[in-house]
């Protein structure tokens, strides 16, 4: 699967065009600093995009450069969106892979990011976490970005509790961290989650499963952990599938009713609605 390919980037550019213009009311686009008395204070200039507050245009640059430039504030710093990739085993399967998804999902979040002038940063975990992205921020960052996302592949367990705590022993300064991971914790995700709203970052989990996951067949298998390696002869009859629905919908409820109710936006994703989940998130935002 490419990540982004052309067809991809074009339609992105739309997703992001039709959020700025819905959001143009706001200002020029980037996120408000809670700090105040500072917000006359020159701090950059970043490239017009269309939506932007032409009021912000530094008329001034476009005399000598003949380019739309618009002046930033300090009050109006951008942040950093931190892509935490769920790596585990769990995500090696699926038509397409969930880890494929994932990393898809990655890509299109981190280059919108990039594009509008955030900073982006991408950190892939299962029980560890391995060496991160760290920070970038400009268009010229997305083919490093790509390359990093593209070198990815899945190893080991899920463990969310020693991610976030590695995570936050880093000291990173407070932003969106958006959260990729089909969730399969055998300690759970709220313990964890939680802790990153507790030091105020803001969280988003897109919910990563295969339509396979959500409706399976009935007939006999042999079910391996894909992270344990462990197998079990299973046969699912009707009975067993009801009991299996029954669970999952109280899995993704339970998933929702956190993300409710700690006010943090949750998406279930699958392989071949990517763009719709997208959409949502950015028409929430």
């Amino acid at each position: 699967m490419t990540l982004l390919d052309p067809d991809f980037i074009r339609r992105l550019e739309q997703l992001r065009l039709q959020v700025r213009r819905k959001l143009a009311g706001a200002g020029a686009g980037a996120r408000r600093s809670t700090r105040r008395g500072a917000s006359v204070e020159f701090a950059d200039h970043r490239a017009y995009s269309p939506g932007d507050d032409l009021r912000r245009v530094d008329w001034n640059a476009y005399a000598r450069l003949g380019e739309l430039i618009l002046r930033l504030y300090v009050a109006e710093e951008d942040i950093t969106v931190y892509l935490l990739v769920d790596t585990s085993r769990s995500l090696d399967v699926g038509e397409p892979k969930k880890i494929e998804v994932a990393k898809r999902m990655a890509a299109a979040l981190g280059y919108l990011a990039l594009a509008g002038s955030e900073r982006v940063s991408i950190v892939p975990f299962s029980d560890r976490v391995r060496a991160p992205f760290p920070p970038a921020r400009g268009r010229k960052r997305v083919a490093p970005m790509l390359k990093y996302l593209d070198a990815l592949t899945p190893d080991g367990e899920t463990n969310l509790d020693k991610t976030v705590e590695t995570f936050l022993a880093r000291r990173p300064r407070k932003g969106l961290v958006v959260v990729l991971s089909d969730l399969l914790d055998p300690g759970g995700y709220a313990r964890p989650l939680d802790r990153l709203i507790a030091e105020r970052h803001e969280v988003a989990v897109f919910h990563i499963l295969d339509p396979s996951e959500l409706e399976p067949e009935q007939g006999d298998f042999v079910l391996v952990d894909s992270e344990r390696g462990t197998r079990v002869d299973v046969s699912v009859d009707a009975r067993v599938l009801a009991a299996y629905r029954k669970r999952l919908e109280a899995f993704l409820a339970g998933a929702r009713a956190w993300a409710k109710k700690r006010g943090a936006h949750y998406s279930l994703v699958q392989g071949h609605d990517l763009e719709a989940a997208l959409l949502e998130y950015l028409r929430a935002g």
